[in-house]
């Protein structure tokens, strides 16, 4: 399906969900098994209440991302 807020057509993208994004600790033991599945791009974690909010960096959003590695 298309995705008006995607900046490239042809990236996807894929939504993990952590019980807490303040875990840090957590996000990154999620972040290195996704690093093992094969994904090799940063990837950017943003808290489910900026998507709420309407947050893209399409829209001049800067500094949504709570963790970018």
């Amino acid at each position: 399906m298309p995705n008006r807020n995607a900046k490239n057509p042809d990236t996807k993208v894929i939504c993990v969900y952590t019980y807490d994004w303040t875990d840090e600790e957590d996000v990154r033991r999620i972040r290195g098994t996704l690093r093992e599945l094969g994904i090799v791009t940063k990837i950017p974690y943003k808290a489910d209440n900026d998507t709420h909010a309407g947050s893209y960096a399409n829209r001049g959003h800067r500094r949504i991302s709570k963790y970018y590695e």
